[in-house]
């Protein structure tokens, strides 16, 4: 019950990009440009700018941005609630969680809420922050635990767990005998890095701008999305890497990683529940919410 012509449109905006819009509908350039043309037609006013490559609203495209986004945010609404009344399987959230928390914190957490809460099942989508936070803002799911910092303010964040991101080197790297470790000894050694789009990441990328380092002298040998992937390539002698206390817990107890004293700051990051202000949730968000809250979770060292 959406218009197609309005979330293609709204989505060129919030890329900036024909291509970028075309890529995600999984449709041509072309036919996204026909979309938003047939839009103006109808309209009789021009709503994008091409800049270079960049599309760039108009003060009318602007406008009706915004008016598009309350229409298609109305419809999901309605078809929530819809939903909501028709559902025979009632008994069901939809949970979307980071990998850290999904692998590390979730499971213990998860069957706590089963036995106390046995008639909700727990649907559960792993993924990168920034696509827990797209498919809550899509409505694909009723609430998320990520990690990282939550810069979007249309999102109600609470912190419910902390977590260190560490330097970590092979158990026999020369590094590990060294007491005071420098940024030169760091610009010397190939990174293996979190994915893009991570609260990991961002994190990583943070550290590495506040130390001065230029992204050009960083020696970055792969970037993977798996924080246990991380953890192995590292026992496997294929660079240093900085990953979270809890994916390393296990590699640091059996002795096949060591942390490194880096010249830096600790870097924290929270693990944070995540819900919209939407009008219309699932009737067991609230309990949920309630529950998790209250857990408490387990501290790696």
């Amino acid at each position: 019950m959406e218009d197609h012509r309005l979330k293609s449109y709204c989505l060129v905006v919030e890329t900036k990009s024909f291509s970028r819009a075309a890529q995600a509908k999984h449709m041509t350039q072309s036919a996204m440009s026909r979309l938003v043309k047939s839009l103006e037609d109808e309209l009789g006013v021009t709503l994008l700018h091409r800049k270079g490559k960049a599309a760039v609203p108009t003060p009318e495209g602007r406008l009706f941005y915004e008016h598009a986004r309350k229409i298609l945010e109305g419809y999901a609404r309605m078809e929530q609630d819809l939903g909501f009344a028709t559902r025979a399987d009632k008994g069901v959230l939809r949970l979307g969680a980071g990998r850290t928390p999904a692998i590390h914190l979730l499971p213990e957490a998860i069957y706590e809420f089963a036995k106390t809460h046995p008639e909700i099942r727990i649907d559960l989508s792993v993924g990168r922050t920034s696509s827990v936070l797209r498919d809550l803002r899509d409505n694909k799911i009723d609430v998320g635990i990520v990690e990282g910092t939550i810069m979007d303010d249309s999102f109600s964040a609470e912190i419910i767990a902390e977590d260190e991101i560490v330097l970590i080197a092979p158990e026999n790297h020369p590094l590990t005998k060294k007491k005071n470790i420098t940024i030169q000894d760091l610009i010397a050694e190939p990174f293996i890095l979190p994915e893009q789009g991570s609260g990991t990441r961002t994190l990583v990328d943070a550290f590495f701008r506040e130390a001065r380092l230029d992204a050009k002298n960083i020696k970055v040998r792969m970037a993977l999305g798996s924080p246990e992937f991380v953890v192995q390539m590292v026992q496997a002698g294929m660079g240093i890497a900085f990953a979270s206390k809890w994916s390393i817990f296990t590699a640091v107890t059996e002795g096949t990683v060591k942390l490194l004293r880096v010249p830096a700051r600790k870097m924290k990051q929270h693990i944070y529940l995540i819900n919209t202000d939407r009008e219309t949730v699932s009737p067991f968000v609230n309990i949920f919410n309630e529950f998790i809250k209250g857990h408490s979770f387990f501290i790696p060292f």
